[in-house]
């Protein structure tokens, strides 16, 4: 028997939930709040990349494992179950008053949270992968809650706006409740597809192809910090990411890795965006581009088509870091721009593969060299000591140009990818 309109809707709506949970949680620090004191400061600068990164590891791991052991039925109460781990590791920091956390249990803390809501994420993506509503509204959550965590400024700003004061402090308690009932009716009353195969060797592929981008991404972004105003650090940088790109696409099956390749260039053009100052209804508008952009990649797939955006949006880095045009609309069509370009380039690549979905998506949690490159005088990986990009900082041409060569690079890398892999029809 079909399941029912309003079930459908109402199951949907669950997967968005709970999707965008964690990927805030992966996103944003546990507290962005406590960021008000400057003891706690150090969790955003130093514990945050690496916790983003942390989650990223676990989701790729996680969506391995649940397509080996057990399938959709597995991954659904695994997801349960982290999102129910989140819920009580806010509840210990509810209960805790901020002055009664030491430096290293704010940051411990905060890691777990990442690391939960990376199996979260994992384990999400095997359980809907099958079915096409809940996929697309699956990585649209994943998309969505990745830019707006990217966008949403420390709301202890004066110049906070549009969704950033939602998002201050920690996420409401009562909304990842809310999500962890509604996941455990529909696991408890949702019968699971039977297995399509009987394989159940853990799929080294996509968990392979994590290591080598994300080590790299996160390990090049580190160096970058260090010494981000020498010219031969930003070329090597350029050459390594680009090559780990390749390499990791390489190792997924078929044309899977084009979505890895798309993101890859993504991360390091979209992390040079200025965001600020925008206005309120900016955050919106942007989630509604983002839609509408995968919506569009999914009906119209042209791999070729948004590489070209990637480049784009790094050469319209390149152009406002030399002009300076003004700093609000700069702001407000750099956000558009992240939304249309981040939503084609998923929409048209969406992989066979859960794990490899997970894989693509998930290289937009760790920190590549554009975060490491956003302020030169800071110091850190992080795009400041709030963790968000303003126009006040006057990056010179340096970022814009490595923005610019790694797309290209990835661009490239796309179209040898389609030239020499035939494409597998989706399911």
């Amino acid at each position: 028997m079909r399941p029912s309109t309003v079930r459908c809707a109402v199951e949907a709506v669950t997967i968005f939930v709970a999707t965008s949970v964690a990927v805030l949680a992966i996103m944003l620090p546990i507290s962005f709040a406590s960021l008000a004191s400057s003891v706690h400061v150090d969790l955003l600068v130093f514990n945050v990349p690496r916790a983003m990164t942390g989650g990223a590891f676990m989701a790729v791991i996680t969506g391995a494992v649940t397509v080996a052991i057990g399938g959709v039925r597995t991954a659904r109460w695994t997801a349960l179950l982290a999102l129910a781990c989140i819920l009580l590791n806010h509840l210990t920091l509810a209960n805790s008053s901020t002055d009664g956390l030491d430096g290293l249990s704010l940051p411990t803390l905060n890691f777990i949270d990442a690391l939960l809501a990376g199996i979260v994420v994992g384990a999400l993506a095997v359980a809907v992968w099958g079915e096409p509503l809940l996929r697309t509204v699956h990585i649209f959550a994943m998309l969505g809650a990745t830019i707006l965590g990217d966008l949403t400024q420390s709301p202890t700003d004066a110049d906070s706006d549009g969704l950033s004061g939602a998002l201050g402090g920690t996420m409401p308690l009562w909304f990842i409740a809310a999500s962890v009932l509604t996941l455990a009716y529909f696991a408890l009353t949702t019968p699971a597809p039977p297995r399509t195969t009987a394989e159940n060797a853990i799929p080294l592929a996509p968990v392979f192809a994590a290591l080598i981008a994300f080590t790299t991404t996160i390990v090049t972004a580190l160096a970058v910090a260090a010494h981000k105003t020498s010219a031969p650090y930003l070329i090597i940088a350029s050459i390594v990411v680009i090559a780990a790109a390749v390499v990791a696409a390489l190792i997924l099956p078929g044309r899977d890795g084009i979505l890895l390749l798309l993101m890859s260039g993504f991360s390091v053009a979209g992390s040079l965006v200025v965001t600020l100052p925008r206005s309120g209804w900016i955050d919106l508008a942007t989630l509604a581009t983002t839609a509408v952009a995968l919506w569009f990649g999914i009906r119209t797939p042209r791999p070729l088509v948004a590489a070209a955006g990637v480049f784009a949006l790094a050469c319209f880095v390149f152009a406002t870091d030399i002009v300076h045009p003004h700093a609000g609309l700069t702001a407000a069509l750099g956000c558009l721009a992240l939304g249309a370009v981040a939503g084609y380039c998923l929409g048209t690549s969406v992989p066979i593969s859960p794990t490899a979905g997970v894989v693509g998506l998930a290289t937009l949690f760790v920190p590549s060299v554009g975060v490491a490159l956003s302020d030169s005088d800071f110091g850190h990986l992080a795009y400041s000591s709030s963790w968000y990009r303003t126009s006040e900082v006057d990056r010179g041409f340096g970022p814009g140009a490595v923005a610019m060569v790694v797309a290209l690079g990835c661009a490239i890398a796309v179209w040898s990818l389609m030239h020499h892999r035939p494409a597998t029809p989706q399911p």
